[in-house]
């Protein structure tokens, strides 16, 4: 079978109002006016008259050199960074990276622009376009309706606007003097491990905490594996252990075990490091040290806690208790907080009534 011929680009196509552009050696007539592109086919004179006449009849009388400053100005909204295309794409790009940061922020699917803020934009937002095309034109009701918001794009926009901050952080930590880091190993909901690392560095001359990294673990959760990955993502980011300073994490074996924990192996190849323990845990080994008397009082709090909140019925109860005292927090945490009378009230009256 023969190939189909390939037409080519004649400077005379000019005074048809057209120029050229070239796909794969293969040139497509553009028209300099609207900007459409035809097929390859259509490049002949009978073709291209055709257009003008139909989508232009003002311009038919117009001479060459009057397409020819339409196309001046078509190079330079194409190639200039001011010009009008260049703005209006670079907008709504930014406005598709805008819309996809809040959809990460507020911890949604990537699904939520395409199956929620499209549909409702195209039901609900009939005046705001209204309002759009008469206060700024059709061109910016157009700008609204070309805001790419697929599931695949806002996927991509997230994974982009990610992978920026996390060079941004970790250029942060190479300018810094020193580094901290606070890691902890726990296990999701779909039973995976999941390895989430935070840092504090010197910014500005200020402290800065910022988010570092998460991993999975696939098999065993020791400290070799954690260390494997730690060493992992310090090669690959070039960033210095002698640098490092401090390491926070909880108190199980596998992170303070003094022969093979996490501390041990870091301290190993960052010898000024300073292991501690993490806020909560401190406070757990506190605990441990309390006089017989506050420990006493501490045993019974802890137990009248984990009455209340053992199922949702006595939750209830004791939001009905609070409400019956007209007290001032109903809410469990600021009644811990802030009044133990109420817990105590309540164990008493609550004890009776399961006695009843």
């Amino acid at each position: 079978m023969s190939k189909s011929k390939k037409r080519s680009y004649s400077d005379e196509y000019m005074k048809y109002s057209f120029t050229y552009m070239l796909k794969e050696t293969i040139c497509y007539p553009q028209c300099v006016i609207c900007y459409k592109v035809l097929g390859n086919d259509s490049m002949k004179p009978s073709k291209l008259a055709i257009h003008l006449n139909k989508f232009h009849p003002d311009l038919r009388t117009k001479d060459s050199d009057f397409f020819k400053r339409k196309f001046e100005s078509l190079k330079r909204c194409k190639l200039d960074k001011t010009g009008i295309i260049h703005q209006t794409q670079q907008n709504i790009v930014e406005a598709s990276y805008k819309v996809s940061y809040i959809i990460a922020q507020k911890k949604k699917a990537h699904t939520l622009a395409e199956e929620v803020i499209l549909p409702y934009m195209e039901v609900m937002c009939t005046c705001t376009k209204e309002i759009v095309r008469l206060l700024f034109g059709e061109e910016a009701v157009k700008k609204i309706d070309s805001i790419p918001l697929s599931n695949t794009t806002v996927k991509r926009r997230i994974t982009d606007i990610s992978s920026n901050i996390k060079e941004n952080v970790i250029n942060e930590i190479k300018e810094s003097p020193y580094f901290s880091i606070q890691l902890d190993e726990s296990t999701d909901v779909s039973s995976m491990a999941q390895l989430i690392v935070f840092c504090r560095y010197i910014h500005n001359n200020k402290f800065k905490e910022e988010f570092l990294f998460s991993s999975f673990l696939e098999t065993t959760t020791e400290a070799a594996d954690i260390m494997e990955i730690m060493k992992q993502f310090f090669n690959d980011n070039k960033l210095q252990w002698k640098y490092l300073l401090g390491i926070t994490t909880d108190g199980a074996p596998a992170m303070m075990g003094c022969k093979s924990g996490l501390q041990t192996r870091i301290k190993e190849i960052a010898p000024n490091v300073v292991g501690v323990h993490c806020f909560i845990h401190r406070h757990a080994l506190a605990t441990k040290t309390l006089p017989g008397s506050l420990k006493t009082v501490f045993n019974q709090l802890v137990k009248l806690v984990n009455h209340i909140k053992s199922s949702a019925f006595n939750t209830r109860l004791f939001t009905k208790f609070c409400s019956d005292l007209d007290a001032e927090h109903n809410n469990f945490c600021f009644i811990l907080q802030c009044d133990g009378f109420l817990l105590k009230s309540f164990w008493k009256d609550f004890s009776s009534l399961e006695t009843k």
